[in-house]
């Protein structure tokens, strides 16, 4: 028994010191990889996989970045004879599952087990003899800074970014070299490598192009929906079958000069928000609007905004003839058109949600499957849209137009600094030619010579045979049903107006647009009666009526207080006097010299007989002889003898209580409909009960013509129906998200395709 336990102790002290002979030449060892796992044995495996644990040592040892599964380990790394074994090798064994671990030579390993970081041998173990499959070497280091930092960023997406922000990220940090945002520039600026080293940046084309940091092995990191993940495009099918490619970086340099000034411009506005509204670089563009800025710039002249039409305008080019500077056009998920600026290599740049950016229309594929054709605007087209071609025309209202190109377009504005259409020709015609007309466009189309009559079929016409530059066309339906918007004619099938599609004074094409609400067309070159005042247009409109006496009204005629009472009441809603005597009590006396268009004349007669003064020493007067017609002061003999004075009247429009209800209530909530607050506010600020119906509501009022627009009218949208309450410049209050909301008509094509109707309240 005694030599039974004296040969059991001597074999445990042979294994022992075989062991720690295999320990000791483990630490002689200067491979930094089995170095560290030496040191490691004994700890808690902290719940790493096996692999998990040779990742750990390779990463912290060696600045290796090795696969974290077994498998991937297994197939990237470099083959190893089991009698070429050396220390820092990595060593495989099947169990349930493949299992990895660390050589230390003489037999030795390190490796997760259920003990913890434990200390095996190869050789004194049958269970690790029998399940070893294999081993592999790691020989090349990486050291490359964007691979290391992509590494460590592993783990949770905290900044949200996508994938290619990631990259632009990991490059600003590692290398301060400054990527574009967007894969598809990132792929552009980049120079093309056959075979992707360690911290190259790596690309793969999904539902659109998406980029990562390579790290080796065919090991990337990427954000994935996991997070920021490490992927391998060798042992995955999914990013194996997705990759496009890689690039490498040294330095970011701007693109190669494509010699084209509209491509270089807008490659410099790469960055430029976003706005809807906005057009010019510090508000912002949308693709219109961009593509309007670069062309003006560089060209001078003065393209559409709006998309469609800057479709139709152009000359039409094939995706394979495509030269920078052509426009491309694409169909966004509304189905609006939007534009990007042509630059070479199925490259373009266009204003984005992101902002200005540059895209390639074989790896966006958003844009690729939305690609709907190309123009371009050769000199011809240029010429037709830039200022100089108009600025020394024959026509003075032609030249004067010019003038006014990129003023705001303002919804019934009556200033230099922002108006519409209708006052633009009226302030062209006044300023160019000393021609007076309404200011209204209805109303303009009720004077002057018809060069074009209402209801003429406009294909069947060459404008250019029946006008003449400085003749002004008139167009209905673009705001409701009836005549609602003016422009000049300038020659060629173009037109300079003021127009809320474009948001300023402009030059257009007469597009598909355009004509399809084409009405007719008028000269007012022979003009001398001046119908700006709104009292002059309405005395106009009642030529030709017979004389009444007691007559009041247009169905039985007029007398001569009648008449000036009935134009009053009509243009301004001013209750005159009945009669001339009362009449000139009324207003505020004027000489002779100083009357104006719109003041009232008075004579002595049998009675004092008082008529509308029109300009150009002539009156309107209603007489027994011709009923209402034009007097002419200067040939007559038998009215100038008469005159005994002259009043002026000013036409004074009262506060809206509800409007101003309405302005005390900005920015409050109100859950409730429009309907609702629009009553409510007219109960409270003007004591007024509207009905509670959308029908009955919109048959309270009387209509409003867009232009007429004054402050407290009603305005109605469809499609969902919204009202609202106008309060000058085009702005009105309604509710928006149960909020009250000021809201704009000027340019916001939210609210100008939408509107329907306007009514005033008495």
């Amino acid at each position: 028994m005694g030599k039974l336990i004296i040969r059991l102790i001597g074999m445990i002290l042979v294994v022992m010191m075989a062991s720690f002979s295999g320990v000791a030449k483990a630490e002689e060892l200067t491979d930094p990889a089995a170095a560290l796992a030496e040191q490691m044995i004994g700890e808690s495996s902290g719940d790493w996989l096996t692999s998990e644990f040779v990742q750990h040592v390779f990463r912290e040892a060696k600045s290796k970045n090795i696969p974290s599964l077994a498998h991937e380990q297994q197939q990237v790394g470099e083959p190893v004879e089991k009698q070429a074994l050396q220390a820092g090798d990595v060593v495989f064994f099947q169990g349930t599952g493949l299992m990895s671990g660390i050589y230390l030579g003489e037999g030795n390993f390190v490796i997760v087990t259920s003990e913890g970081i434990s200390l095996r041998n190869l050789h004194s173990s049958a269970y690790w003899e029998n399940a070893y499959t294999g081993a592999v070497r790691f020989d090349h280091d990486v050291t490359d800074e964007a691979a290391t930092l992509a590494i460590v960023l592993l783990g949770e997406n905290v900044q949200n970014w996508i994938t290619s922000e990631f990259v632009q990220h990991v490059y600003a940090e590692s290398k301060q070299i400054s990527l574009p945002r967007s894969a598809v520039q990132q792929w552009i600026e980049g120079d093309a490598v056959s075979e992707p080293e360690p911290g190259d940046a790596v690309f793969f084309q999904g539902s659109y192009l998406m980029s990562g940091i390579y790290i080796g092995h065919g090991r990337f990191v990427i954000v994935t929906s996991e997070g920021i993940s490490e992927r391998n495009m060798e042992t995955s099918s999914y990013w194996g079958e997705r990759y496009i490619g890689a690039r490498h970086f040294e330095s970011t340099e701007p693109p190669v000069s494509t010699d084209d000034e509209i491509v270089e411009l807008a490659r410099e506005l790469i960055g430029s928000p976003y706005n809807r509204s906005g057009t010019n670089p510090d508000e912002g563009f949308h693709s219109g609007s961009f593509v309007f800025y670069v062309f003006e710039e560089i060209t001078g002249s003065w393209l559409s905004m709006r998309t469609a039409s800057l479709f139709e305008t152009g000359d039409s080019v094939e995706r394979d003839e495509l030269e920078p500077g052509d426009l491309v056009f694409f169909e966004n998920d509304e189905q609006e058109l939007i534009v990007g600026i042509y630059a070479e290599n199925d490259q373009f740049i266009i204003a984005t949600s992101s902002g200005v950016e540059e895209r390639h229309m074989e790896y966006n594929r958003y844009y690729e499957e939305r690609y709907v054709g190309a123009v371009r605007y050769t000199g011809e087209l240029l010429e037709k849209a830039h200022p100089s071609t108009y600025e020394n025309a024959d026509h003075p209202v032609v030249r004067e137009s010019m003038k006014y190109l990129g003023t705001p377009y303002l919804m019934t504005g009556s200033t230099l600094d922002a108006f519409d259409c209708s006052f633009l020709v009226q302030m062209l015609f006044r300023d160019a030619m000393d021609i007076y007309l309404p200011r209204i466009s209805y109303k303009q189309w009720e004077v002057g010579e018809t060069m074009i009559p209402e209801g003429a079929d406009i294909e069947a016409i060459d404008l250019d045979d029946e006008l003449q530059p400085g003749d002004v066309l008139y167009f209905s339906g673009t705001w409701q049903s009836d005549i609602s918007h003016t422009a000049v004619y300038l020659g060629d099938d173009y037109i300079v107006h003021a127009t809320g599609e474009e948001g300023q004074t402009t030059i257009s094409h007469m597009t598909q647009y355009w004509r399809d609400h084409f009405t007719g067309a008028k000269r007012f070159d022979d003009l001398t009666i001046s119908f700006e005042n709104d009292v002059v247009y309405e005395a106009f409109q009642l030529l030709g009526s017979d004389y009444q006496s007691g007559g009041n009204n247009s169905n039985q005629g007029f007398d001569t207080g009648g008449l000036v009472q009935y134009v009053f009441k009509k243009a301004w809603d001013y209750n005159m006097p009945r009669f001339g005597r009362l009449q000139m009590e009324q207003g505020t006396p004027i000489g002779d010299a100083d009357a104006q268009p719109g003041d009232v004349l008075f004579f002595q007669g049998s009675s004092i007989i008082p008529a509308i003064y029109i300009g150009n020493n002539q009156m309107i007067a209603a007489t027994v002889a011709n009923g209402v017609t034009v007097i002419d002061l200067t040939t007559s003999d038998y009215w100038p003898p008469r005159f005994i004075g002259a009043n002026t009247y000013t036409h004074q429009t009262e506060e809206n209580g509800a409007a101003r209800v309405a302005e005390g209530l900005i920015g409050q909530s109100f859950n409730d409909t429009s309907l609702s607050f629009i009553v409510h506010i007219y109960e409270q600020g003007e004591d007024v009960q509207l009905p509670t119906s959308w029908d009955e509501l919109r048959d309270f009022g009387d209509d409003v013509h867009i232009e007429e627009l004054q402050v407290g009218n009603l305005i109605f949208f469809d499609d969902p129906t919204i009202v609202g309450i106008y309060i000058g410049d085009g702005k009105f209050i309604t509710i928006v998200n149960e909020q009250v909301s000021v809201q704009s008509l000027n340019g916001d094509f939210r609210w100008l395709d939408r509107f329907s109707s306007a009514t005033s309240i008495e």
